[in-house]
């Protein structure tokens, strides 16, 4: 494909029908458009981004033993629907499903089931990954075949779940926090407990994502314990926060947890930054805001990962190369507003976005010892107990 060719599939993209990112998707790849035009000797690109001089208009290398489908099991709305219209053409692939999970449990529980014949890669969060490729369940990856994983910061390399980097490649990374709606909630919500301890007076106007980890993240933090315990007197005093906590839930919503936002359904959420963030740019919701408590919470990253018994392997190795290529990955940033991993696409991410505590969280956060990494205790059955139970009272 021609720079000239590559530019025209990307108006086409811009102009097409998007998911429920709506305005963003189309836009971010108007805005990679833009600055491709630009890299060929135009202006600058959207939302405040100006395409370094000299830049190259992205190229791709396409294997000649790439198969000609691709399928993709994932979270929902979690890559923009340009950058999967644009590697199909790219790269020939005809059929491109994709597939979603509302839970990483979910995810576990089918391919334990068989689901990884069907499925060729996914987006798993990374304390899980260890557990899957000790039961087989996902491949190493041949690094041979995706040159661009050298623009990963190293801060994100040879952590505890994959401290020889065999098997996943880092997607996007980020919190999980707090958001409200400023002008309903008037009182100051920077904290977990200030959170729990609000939560009765906005019942039935709290949105909380569909995740066990995640949610007990904020009893956890709120009492001063790590949210990995598994220590038995430390879970029951979440067992007790969250059983107060459940009767003023409007719903568990791990995909589309910032509608009920939007809509002033919901005026507090325990949700991530994805789908969030992008509600202040619009005047109706300017008042949205998302909060990394400061009592401490989650810093999560979610991994690409190529299953075992992948059908279409080459196709898979493809697109996490592609999905990688800086300027590529700098759209996805834009329109799904979770952090990138990688270092050379941040060049291309506007100044507002990577300005945007939010989203890039500060280094000093991270240096502040007030995030913490997840490690699988999913397991426990005490967790799993309180969480089955706190789910049967939602909003009783």
């Amino acid at each position: 494909m021609t720079d000239q060719e590559l530019q025209a599939q990307l108006q086409r993209i811009a102009g097409s029908h998007i998911s429920r990112r709506g305005f963003l998707a189309g836009s971010s790849f108007a805005a990679m458009s833009a600055f491709l035009a630009a890299c060929s000797g135009g202006g600058g690109t959207s939302g405040g981004s100006q395409a370094p001089a000299g830049t190259p208009v992205p190229s791709f290398a396409v294997p000649a033993d790439i198969e000609k489908e691709l399928n993709m099991y994932n979270w929902a709305d979690y890559v923009d629907p340009g950058s999967q219209e644009l590697f199909k053409s790219v790269f020939g692939v005809e059929k491109f499903t994709y597939d979603t999970f509302a839970s990483n449990e979910e995810m576990l529980a089918k391919l334990q089931a068989g689901g990884t014949g069907l499925y060729d890669f996914g987006a798993p969060t990374a304390e899980f990954t260890p557990d899957m490729h000790d039961q087989g369940l996902i491949a190493d990856i041949d690094w041979s075949k995706i040159p661009n994983a050298k623009y990963i910061d190293k801060q994100f390399k040879g952590l505890w779940w994959d401290p020889d980097n065999k098997w996943q490649l880092p997607k996007d990374w980020g919190t999980t926090g707090i958001t409200k709606r400023n002008k309903f909630v008037k009182e100051e919500v920077k904290t977990w407990r200030q959170f729990l301890d609000v939560a009765p007076k906005y019942s039935g106007k709290i949105i909380v994502v569909d995740s066990m980890g995640d949610v007990m993240v904020a009893p956890l933090k709120a009492n001063g314990f790590s949210l990995n315990s598994v220590d038995p007197k430390e879970l029951e005093v979440v067992r007790t926060e969250l059983l107060k906590l459940a009767p003023h839930v409007l719903a568990l919503n791990s995909d589309t947890y910032e509608v009920p936002i939007k809509n002033e359904e919901a005026v507090l959420g325990l949700t991530w930054t994805g789908g969030v963030v992008e509600l202040r740019d619009v005047e109706e919701t300017k008042d949205v805001e998302y909060v990394v408590p400061e009592d401490g919470t989650l810093y999560w990253m979610d991994t690409w990962v190529i299953f075992k018994d992948a059908p279409h392997p080459n196709a898979a190795h493809a697109f996490l190369n592609f999905i990688h290529d800086p300027q590529i990955q700098a759209q996805e940033t834009i329109s799904n507003r979770y952090a990138t991993p990688n270092d050379e696409a941040k060049k291309y991410v506007p100044k507002e976005i990577l300005d945007d505590p939010a989203v890039f969280v500060p280094q000093a956060i991270f240096d502040s010892g007030k995030l913490e990494g997840a490690k699988n205790v999913s397991t426990d059955p005490l967790r799993n107990e309180i969480w089955e139970e706190f789910r049967s009272k939602i909003g009783s």
